[in-house]
């Protein structure tokens, strides 16, 4: 489905129960809306589940950047509204964990709650040249030069190994995300630092990390938890940054009841 929302024409998909809770997922930098394929059918019995391709990735339309968390997170209400949903559950893995960060703090009555995963609240000023970089690669028109190195930040060697499938999917959603959606995001992403307002979200939040993620370590998760009064904070053993598609039982199994404890029963 297609809609107008924020500005920009936004590729979205609505399955599940029509009359049950909504939840909404936002998926991280480089994939698009298919990296949530499980868990939205885990989702479907009990709940409205609502996915979209963010700005400048998938099927969505990707104007020039700089991106602003701000215009970011007015992407995922502008959806809601669209929607006629008033309040949802929300889930966002890495860039879209960043983006629930700034929901809840400028959108609060929105959300019951929020589930933060493999994401952090700042990027060091080390890290800053990094994304230099891979603007700079991405500035070629191609991100075929970042997929290499991106998928050994993103899974444990095991997972290379063993599921080969899940290599050929995030190559292939890398591959064919806009550069313009890819840079356009890289330059909000250099510039986070959120941490400081953290204590402003004050409803039920879950953080959720890999144990071997180096792109958002455990430490950025338990900077998240500990600024965030009252959350949650869960370490997935033996998983790194993709670890719903690396372990998607045991990701599931965290997500699930912590939705179901929080918000109007399914």
């Amino acid at each position: 489905m297609r809609a107008t929302i924020n500005g920009i024409e936004m590729n979205y998909e609505v399955s599940g129960r029509s009359d049950a809770p909504a939840v909404v997922l936002h998926h991280p930098l480089a994939t698009n809306l298919s990296t949530w394929d499980a868990l939205t059918a885990a989702l479907e019995p009990n709940y409205r589940v609502v996915r979209f391709d963010a700005r400048g990735h998938g099927k969505t339309e990707a104007p020039e950047g700089p991106y602003a968390f701000e215009t970011l997170a007015a992407d995922v209400v502008g959806l809601m509204d669209h929607l006629g949903i008033d309040k949802a559950r929300f889930l966002g893995l890495s860039m879209g964990g960043m983006v629930g960060q700034y929901l809840g703090i400028l959108y609060p009555d929105r959300f019951h709650c929020l589930c933060l995963v493999a994401t952090t609240s700042a990027v060091p000023a080390q890290a800053i040249p990094l994304w230099d970089e891979r603007i700079r690669v991405a500035s070629t028109g191609s991100l075929s030069e970042l997929v290499e190195g991106a998928i050994v930040r993103w899974v444990v060697p095991e997972t290379k190994t063993n599921k080969p499938e899940v290599i050929a999917q995030l190559t292939a959603m890398m591959e064919a995300t806009p550069p313009k959606g890819y840079i356009g995001w890289c330059q909000a992403i250099r510039n986070l630092n959120i941490t400081d307002r953290l204590k402003e979200i004050r409803f039920p939040t879950c953080v959720i990390v890999g144990e071997s993620d180096p792109s958002t370590p455990p430490a950025a998760a338990e900077v998240i938890h500990r600024e965030i009064a009252g959350s949650e904070l869960v370490v997935i053993p033996g998983v790194s940054h993709m670890l719903h598609l690396e372990d998607p039982e045991a990701f599931h199994a965290k997500v699930l009841p912590f939705f179901a404890a929080h918000g109007p029963s399914a």
